[in-house]
This record gives structure tokens, sequence and C-alpha cells, in this order.
């Protein structure tokens, strides 16, 4: 089969554990554009967190934000198929967080906001501080987050934390049916809260129609549970080793760790007809 895509989450498979891309994977995604294939970045991240990696690879497709809220333009600097939460929406569950003292980011408009730091932000935090000034994303702390959301024109997404993993399951599945939104684990204590409907699979399967490529003739890379809409899309969906068992049985083929070259040889494989890296 020719592939004429290849769609990449960040993180825990493009990025490292230190947050870096692998430099043999970004000379096999630099070599696969080299090819004639389109790359393209699909990440729950919000796009300033995630444009620091678009520019380090020279990327010319629109970045998927936010499990699919929306695509971001950097040329123009504009939101592309914007699915936010209504305002209403975000108001209700900015609600039942405080009821239940789950830990939130909120992501908003072209920022990601934050009341009080835990350990996921704090590594995000630390993160941002080495991103050169031009780049860096804008990662506000504020008194409350009702003031982010009634000046917000989008509200992308909640990102919810707690140490507590049964009890932050239960929050998430009682608030999808309580307030009719989307709740996807994008990490092991980490689920986000977005506008229904939205997820990786969805905005990609648009991006691909809108370019005239079939979903079959492009391989996808992801690692978590709102990965699992994209690696189910597409005609190779490529799970890191590291997978959640539901990932891993999704996926067409099953590779090694974020830490390793591992993209890079199923790029090497399937794209670039070379040998194994």
């Amino acid at each position: 089969m020719k592939y004429k895509a290849v769609a990449l989450d960040l993180d825990g498979t493009l990025l490292g554990s230190n947050l870096q891309i692998h430099p043999e994977v970004a000379q096999a995604i630099q070599a696969t554009r080299a090819a004639g294939l389109k790359v393209v970045m699909v990440t729950g991240r919000h796009h300033t967190a995630a444009l620091p990696y678009h520019r380090e690879l020279a990327l010319d497709t629109p970045l998927m934000c936010c499990n699919g809220s929306y695509a971001w333009d950097a040329r123009s600097q504009s939101a592309l198929s914007p699915r936010p939460l209504s305002r209403e929406q975000a108001f209700q569950t900015l609600a039942l967080i405080r009821e239940h003292e789950i830990h939130a980011l909120l992501y908003v408009d072209n920022a990601m906001t934050y009341e009080t730091v835990e350990p996921h932000l704090h590594r995000l935090l630390t993160w941002a501080d080495t991103v050169h000034p031009d780049a860096r994303p804008l990662i506000t702390q504020l008194e409350c987050f009702e003031q982010a959301i009634e000046a917000a024109n989008y509200v992308w997404k909640f990102a919810l934390t707690s140490p507590d993993l049964p009890r932050l399951s239960a929050f998430g599945q009682a608030i999808e049916q309580a307030l009719g939104v989307s709740c996807e684990w994008s990490a092991r204590d980490r689920v986000d809260v977005a506008q229904c409907g939205n997820s990786k699979g969805r905005l990609l399967t648009e991006w691909l129609q809108q370019q005239g490529i079939a979903p079959e003739d492009v391989i996808a890379f992801g690692d978590s549970p709102n990965d699992l809409s994209m690696l189910q899309a597409v005609g190779l969906g490529v799970a890191m080793s590291h997978s959640k068992d539901a990932v891993r049985a999704a996926a067409s083929l099953i590779t090694g760790s974020n830490d390793s070259p591992a993209i890079a040889a199923v790029l090497h494989q399937h794209v670039l007809n070379a040998r194994p890296v």
C-alpha cells in the first residue's frame, strides 16, 4: 500500500518522556515529507503547547487540537472547524468540578488557564520555561475560572486530574450523562471534557476528506484512549508499547517505546522502504 499521510499524537507518542522528539524520529518524519506524504499532529494539547513541535518539524498542515475540538492554522493564526463547549456547558461543568473537588485546567481561545498547580501542570510549566520566549505557550493562573469562561470566545476543554482514579472515572461518567459532553482519558490520571462528539478520529477524517485522502491510506500513531478513534479510522493504526490494553487491541501494529526511534522504524518499513532503524 502506498500511504499518503501520517498522523501523530504528541504526549507519550511523538514526544519522549523528556518532552522532546527523538532525533531519528525527526529525521524519518522529514524523509517521509520529502517522499510526498502529509504529516499532521493530532493532540489533546492546546495549540500554543503544540506549536513549538510543529515549528521544530516545519510542518505546513493544521494542528488538530484538544481531542478534535478544533484545528489550528498556524499561517492565518485562526481556529478551523471549531466545536467548543457552550458557555452554559462550561459553567455547569465547572460547578460539578468544584462540588467534587477535582483539579482542573481550562483551555480557552489562545491560553491554558489554571487556579492551582498539581504535578502534571508543574511538569508542563517546567517544560514551557525551556521554550524560546517567541514560541512559549501561554499558561495563565487565574483567581477563578469563571472570569475566563465569561470572557472567552471559545472554551475548548477542561483537563481533569486526580490521584483517585476510580473517583475520577466515576466523575467523568457522571458528567457525560448529566451534561451531554465527551470525556476521554488522555493519560493514566487525566480525563478531558470536551463537546459531545469531538474526537481525534472525527476531525482527522474530516480533514482527510478535504485533502482527498482515503483513511485507509493513512498511518496513525498513538498511545492513550483518546487516540482510539484515530487508530481505528485509518489504514494502519500503530500503538506505542506502553499503551493500555484497549489501545493495543485497537491497533494494527504495536511498536516500541516513545523514548526510542520506534516511530522511525515504522516509517522506514512502511513508507520509506528501508530497513528498520
